[in-house]
């Protein structure tokens, strides 16, 4: 479970101004990995975990950076420590846990910080047109 998050950096540069079609990619990287004691109501050892999470707009056009650590309490948090340690990976569950976490958090902030630069969303957002007028069906014999 997800207890708290923080960010350290958040960052949104322009290099040129965008022309054409552009691609994007979204990316989550985990950097670090380390037991931390949190008192909540009693000691306990949680993972603190380093994050980057990255929006590119390919060919030079700029991109979205956002770097800091999240806190993460499982069962498993020894087992992560030590997987960490000798693959720098973490379990599956926790993995997949905490990417989509950071997907969710920082898309929706990247959306408004591309808005700022004037910049092409991360996310494509649904578009509104007119509906279709129904052709009349007239006899043909």
């Amino acid at each position: 479970m997800i207890i708290g998050y923080n960010f350290s950096k958040i960052e949104a540069s322009k290099a040129k101004e965008i022309s054409g079609n552009v691609d994007i990619s979204s990316s989550v990287r985990i950097i670090s990995v380390e037991e931390k004691e949190i008192e909540v109501l009693n000691k306990q050892k949680v993972l603190e975990i380093g994050f980057e999470f990255t929006v590119e707009y390919k060919n030079g056009f700029g991109k979205i950076e956002m770097n800091g650590t999240l806190l993460h309490d499982s069962k498993e948090t020894k087992d992560a420590i030590k997987m960490w340690k000798k693959e720098k990976k973490l379990p599956e569950g926790i993995d997949l846990e905490v990417k989509n976490f950071l997907f969710k958090k920082c898309l929706t902030l990247a959306i408004i910080l591309a808005d700022e630069i004037r910049f092409p969303s991360p996310l494509p957002f649904p578009v509104v047109v007119p509906a279709k007028k129904e052709e009349s069906k007239g006899y043909i014999g």
